[in-house]
């Protein structure tokens, strides 16, 4: 039998001296602010010409529609078609929000608290809609197997990683035929879906503007659909309604109809080649760590990120005759 270090021995005794154990690594010490929600009638209504698209994706790799999990993934795609702009906002997974009950949460705990099924996304919306302004209705729910067959259908994406995010991938053991060439050093590779969205989901490792943890991951989601967007600007009608038929072939759940499918093709085919913008949920200098309940959160400073969201979104103008 092995003796325990003196070391082992101090942690073990503080484990067994303390109830609560690891967790009170996240006790505050103070109750979170109070968070200004709006109401449906409080949110002006969405300008013309401006479509929104929330993509949701689950922290799972074969989702059970009545058994979702953590949304993870949040990113909302917005077109505007009068501005001719593509935009893409990430919300990171970790933000303290107000839940419809009138307690605080995790946003990406919200689904699963609210119902596990349509009922539940329906509620995340509403949630991102009454903190940031915003109505969004239209959305599409993927785990990740969907998202690697999606990135796989579009023909993969070329993405420039450090060397710390080259280690990582290969500590991960991903294999060497996921990307082209094999990862060796920090470089450019063409990543396959599967080696996309390990890519995605690396955390603890800093992103090429030093970016790390949700914030990080938000980032990288940012890039592979830019990337995406990006190699698509060449994109014929035939090629398109391919694309389309391989997302709609790889969804958990969608509340988009077929017209909705339709219009959104013909608005992606108008705008490809079209620039995309991006802006993170919440902005630099708006959030602090706010554990509640055991769980690590970040509390946002909603004025001020609404603000911002609202001058990236609506913030363009067009003078027409």
């Amino acid at each position: 039998m092995r003796k325990l270090t003196p070391f082992l021995c101090m942690l073990l005794c503080l484990v067994l001296l303390c109830p609560c154990g690891m967790a009170s690594m996240y006790e505050s010490t103070r109750d979170p602010d109070p968070i200004p929600v709006l109401s449906e009638d409080e949110i002006p209504p969405t300008p013309e010409g401006i479509e929104h698209y929330m993509l949701i994706c689950v922290d799972r790799w074969e989702a059970d529609p009545k058994n979702l999990g953590h949304t993870d993934g949040l990113i909302l795609a917005t077109v505007d078609t009068y501005a001719r702009r593509v935009m893409l906002t990430s919300f990171i997974r970790d933000m303290l929000v107000l839940r419809p009950d009138g307690d605080f949460g995790r946003i990406n705990n919200i689904c699963s608290k609210f119902g596990a099924d349509q009922n539940g996304i329906e509620t995340l919306v509403g949630v991102i809609n009454s903190h940031f302004g915003l109505k969004i209705d239209k959305y599409i729910v993927v785990d990740f197997g969907q998202v690697e067959r999606i990135v796989d259908a579009v023909g993969g994406v070329d993405i420039t990683i450090t060397d710390k995010e080259a280690n990582y991938l290969k500590n991960y053991r991903i294999s060497p035929s996921s990307t082209e060439p094999a990862i060796d050093a920090g470089g450019t590779y063409h990543f396959s879906g599967h080696a996309a969205v390990i890519y995605m989901r690396i955390r603890r490792v800093q992103t090429i503007s030093g970016a790390t943890q949700d914030v990080g991951r938000t980032e990288r989601a940012r890039t592979v659909l830019t990337t995406i967007g990006d190699s698509l600007k060449d994109c014929t009608y035939e090629r398109a309604v391919e694309i389309m038929d391989a997302v709609l072939s790889n969804t958990v759940m969608t509340n988009m109809t077929a017209a909705d499918m339709t219009q959104a093709l013909s608005i992606a085919l108008d705008l490809k080649g079209t620039p995309i913008e991006s802006i993170r949920m919440p902005i630099d200098g708006t959030y602090e760590l706010m554990p509640v309940a055991g769980m690590a959160t970040q509390q946002i400073d909603y004025i001020e990120n609404r603000k911002a969201l609202d001058d990236f979104l609506f913030g363009s103008f067009v003078v027409m005759e």
